[in-house]
């Protein structure tokens, strides 16, 4: 078969592309291992330049313009899926307060402590396992504690049942596990 080395190079583009998803399953499995100069792809780059008779340093760059693609759609998708469970949780906030089971006030010192923990998720990059549980503990603590001073109900505590660190099980009562913990409506 006589195949152009242009229809030659666009097929292994394709392949590279096609690959980049099991690459990147790849990489995960390999960081956790020595690569060469650091690329858990380096194999992988490698296996495709020599089966395709290609540069090295042609496929790794077809796979570092893929890998800072996705990248970037990995970060505005999560940042579209932070302005969503922003604005769902200004709604139940909101709607909280128009049904009178929350006060304005109390409403406010909400945002406030949710903002608090946003914040302090930052000082826990770097710290062990154990340092991060430690803290997560000692500041969910310190919210019941706050809580109970300022009569905000369990449920509507901010940051209840995901942490410091990540996850989200909802906001209000009917995102608590334990419906006895519901406000009465004060």
């Amino acid at each position: 078969m006589n195949v152009k080395k242009e229809n030659l190079t666009q097929m292994a583009v394709v392949a590279v592309v096609s690959l980049c998803i099991v690459g990147a399953a790849a990489g995960a499995v390999s960081a956790a291992t020595d690569t060469p100069n650091g690329n858990p792809m380096a194999g992988l780059v490698s296996a495709i330049a020599s089966k395709f008779n290609l540069d090295a340093s042609e496929v790794q760059a077809v796979f570092d313009g893929q890998k800072t693609k996705m990248d970037a759609e990995q970060k505005t998708k999560m940042a579209g899926m932070e302005a969503r469970r922003q604005q769902q949780f200004s709604e139940r906030l909101a709607k909280a307060v128009s049904d009178g089971k929350l006060a304005q006030a109390q409403a406010n010192l909400i945002i406030a402590k949710k903002a608090e923990f946003e914040a302090a998720k930052t000082s826990l990059e770097g710290k062990t396992k154990e340092e991060r549980r430690a803290a997560m503990e000692a500041q969910k603590e310190s919210l019941k504690a706050w809580a109970t001073a300022n009569n905000i109900p369990d449920g509507y505590l901010p940051c209840q049942g995901r942490g410091m660190a990540g996850g989200h099980r909802g906001f209000g009562p009917e995102a608590s596990d334990d419906s006895a913990n519901a406000p009465s409506g004060n």
